[in-house]
């Protein structure tokens, strides 16, 4: 058996890797959903595998960074640019927890987010890196809420997020806090499931 297989998404061929979240059901949400990134700068968090980082330079963003706090999302989202024939000039990968790495000098267009929403409690983690994916705390918004305090700090005045979450994270609470952090946020598109919702809330600084 192939040690680290590749899949296809729409365009998008993807190594994977045991302990890098496999693209699923939510990437492919945020993928047919992303706002407009023609020319303009993107930053991906969480990036695991590239596979948003590499759909946004494919519809013609300028340049994009992905970052993850798994290095071996990195290894295998660099292997991916090459898989993809992209510029590694106009898309790289770093490792960082959630902006450590990132400096507030430089601000985006654009920032993705396909967060660790799950509410998890001791007994349901995983094993360390593939954890990181997943794991929201128990109220799945340990990661989730700190990213949007931060966020703004790196988005240009104009600037649009989005978030892939689920609505056991809480539609409302991701609404309501980002509103407090100034900007105008509504959920843009949605997946159902019998136990769930996947949604993406879109956010647009200063109510843009």
């Amino acid at each position: 058996m192939e040690k680290n297989p590749t899949i296809k998404i729409k365009d998008i061929t993807i190594k994977i890797h045991p302990k890098v979240y496999e693209p699923a059901e939510d990437s492919e949400l945020l993928i047919n959903n992303l706002t407009e990134v023609k020319n303009k700068s993107v930053l991906d968090v969480g990036t695991g595998t590239g596979i948003q980082a590499i759909n946004a330079k494919k519809q013609g963003a300028k340049k994009v960074i992905g970052i993850d706090i798994n290095p071996y999302a990195i290894e295998t989202a660099i292997e991916n640019i090459k898989l993809n024939k992209l510029d590694a000039n106009k898309i790289s990968f770093i490792e960082s927890d959630l902006f450590n790495s990132i400096k507030t000098e430089y601000k985006f267009d654009v920032i993705l987010f396909n967060a660790p929403y799950l509410p998890t409690t001791e007994e349901e983690k995983l094993e360390k890196y593939l954890n990181y994916a997943f794991d929201g705390g128990i109220d799945g918004r340990k990661v989730l809420d700190r990213f949007i305090k931060e966020v703004s700090n790196y988005l240009k005045e104009n600037g649009v997020i989005q978030i892939v979450q689920s609505s056991l994270t809480g539609e409302e609470k991701t609404i309501e806090l980002l509103k407090k952090y100034g900007f105008k946020a509504e959920k843009t598109a949605s997946m159902k499931f019998p136990y769930e919702e996947l949604q993406i809330i879109t956010g647009w600084k200063n109510g843009k």
